[in-house]
């Protein structure tokens, strides 16, 4: 794979699925057989030898996920205390947010997750460059809430390729549109869901289901999945 010069490696929109595809080849190839949800934990921990672990991360929760790239100290939050920490971390460690861990964030959990593996599997020479520089405080690389949409800096472009690569991993391309496509049939107007007949629903909300049943078949957010159905340009009602 091509570098630029600040060593991030150049991966452009069109490229992400395919991208995406050697990524679970590599780790998990049943997700490229059938939809079903990727055990985004245990490829981290049992594969990639990444350790997780579950932290208040700052006081504002910005800051949702972190991967370190060099032993060094890290600061948190302790929210006992109310003020910052500072604690010693071995490389290979991803931090999530512990906050953001209720029930019905486990699709931002999730996600948090394999963004912060995208970036253990993408972007490690970067990190070592930059470790070499300045060996007073470890490497990371923050996920942070807000996002930045125009990338422009070698930083804005790592966290733009994570987050177009970690929604592909998760739902991947050609079992994301043949699970679209059984909805829509399975949703055809006319049909009866729990009674009621799809005739008697606004087109908008029949489009609400299928995206509810999205997310909950690769374990995503609902944003998640309306995300990628766009993104992909599946109209799931004609």
């Amino acid at each position: 794979m091509k570098l630029s010069k600040d060593l991030v490696p150049i991966i452009r929109k069109k490229d992400m699925d395919s991208e995406a595809t050697k990524f679970l080849m590599k780790y998990y190839p049943e997700a490229l057989e059938k939809p079903i949800p990727v055990p985004v934990e245990d490829i981290a921990e049992l594969q990639m030898n990444i350790e997780i672990d579950y932290v208040n991360i700052d006081k504002s929760l910005e800051t949702l996920g972190m991967m370190i790239f060099s032993d060094g100290v890290v600061e948190l939050y302790d929210k006992v205390i109310d003020k910052p920490i500072k604690r010693n971390y071995k490389k290979g460690t991803l931090l999530v947010e512990r906050d953001i861990l209720e029930a019905d964030n486990m699709g931002r959990e999730r996600f948090t997750i394999m963004h912060e593996m995208i970036h253990w599997d993408k972007h490690q020479l970067r990190f070592m460059a930059l470790s070499y520089k300045d060996k007073t405080l470890a490497k990371v690389c923050r996920y942070q809430e807000e996002k930045v949409y125009i990338p422009k800096t070698p930083e804005e472009w790592m966290e733009w390729q994570a987050d177009n690569l970690a929604a592909a991993v998760l739902m991947p391309i050609k079992m994301f549109k043949k699970r679209a496509e059984e909805l829509k049939q399975e949703y055809e107007v006319g049909d009866i869901i729990d009674d009621y007949e799809c005739r008697n629903y606004h087109p908008n909300i029949v489009r609400k289901m299928i995206i509810g049943e999205l997310a909950n078949t690769f374990r995503v957010s609902k944003q998640a999945a309306d995300i990628r159905l766009n993104a992909l340009e599946i109209c799931i009602l004609e």
